[in-house]
């Protein structure tokens, strides 16, 4: 297993999940991809095309002071985001693709 973080795209949290390193990152989207089966953080990744993230952790003020809201996009943003703070709770979806057999002792080499 492997930890891989991932900032949600609502407002810029970082949400860290366990994985199996063969599940290859696709796409973060604020929509699900349709045809495409999502598992919770706290199902079994490996069977899913996806994961679902609810936006728990690492947002806060900027550095000028100015507080978040969840309405305001992450995206363009300036100041990124911030570790330690609670997230916006909105839902975002991680789209991966499964490495081909050997591909992580090919990385290796």
């Amino acid at each position: 297993m492997v930890e891989v973080s991932y900032y949600c795209p609502y407002c810029g949290a970082v949400t860290s999940v366990d994985r199996a390193p063969q599940l290859r990152d696709g796409s973060v989207t604020r929509r699900p991809e349709p045809d495409r089966e999502y598992a919770a953080t706290t199902d079994d990744l490996d069977a899913a095309e996806g994961i679902e993230f609810v936006c728990l952790g690492d947002v806060g003020p900027s550095e000028t002071g100015a507080e978040r809201t969840p309405a305001e996009p992450a995206v363009g943003r300036p100041d990124g985001p911030i570790p330690g703070k609670d997230g916006c709770g909105r839902t975002f979806y991680l789209n991966y693709h499964r490495a081909e057999p050997g591909w992580l002792d090919e990385r290796r080499t």
